[in-house]
């Protein structure tokens, strides 16, 4: 009975130490949960007061904030190269992507210059490949047909 004994109470000892473990496990994930929240909110903190003071950040933060527009200046930047590199441009009317070489926005049908830029309402399109014409143009740069 002795030995039945020991190994009851062993098992009984491993069985609390794993719900032990289990528990601490399960706490440390609600901290990591609620830690998160407090980083969000110290976050949305921060957005708040460089909105509502963009144009007067004193001293202490000058220097963040200006951070803050560089890297929203390489963000720029870097769209740009991606959209470069799929070949699209955005409308400048609705914003909405489309291929580069497109003469009107795929969403709103604004016409636009192969920059992505939209065309005055009196600007003419080459009847054989819609692309945009020059004023007085004899022939499309696109396509070359005569005009």
């Amino acid at each position: 009975m002795a030995l039945f004994d020991k190994i009851t109470k062993a098992t009984q000892d491993a069985v609390r130490g794993a719900k032990d473990l289990t528990d601490v496990a399960r706490l440390n994930s609600l901290i990591s949960d609620e830690q998160r929240k407090i980083d969000s909110w110290f976050n949305q903190i921060g957005k708040a007061y460089y909105d509502k003071h963009e144009e007067e950040i004193p001293e202490p933060f000058a220097g963040m904030c200006a951070a803050i527009v560089e890297s929203e200046q390489k963000i720029s930047s870097y769209n740009e190269e991606i959209k470069k590199i799929k070949g699209s441009k955005n409308c400048p009317k609705c914003g909405a992507s489309n291929p580069i070489n497109s003469a009107f926005c795929v969403s709103c049908g604004v016409p636009m210059n192969s920059q992505g830029e939209a065309v005055p309402a009196a600007q003419k399109f080459c009847t054989s490949c819609g692309a945009a014409i020059e004023t007085g143009a004899a022939f499309c740069l696109s396509c070359g047909e005569k005009l």
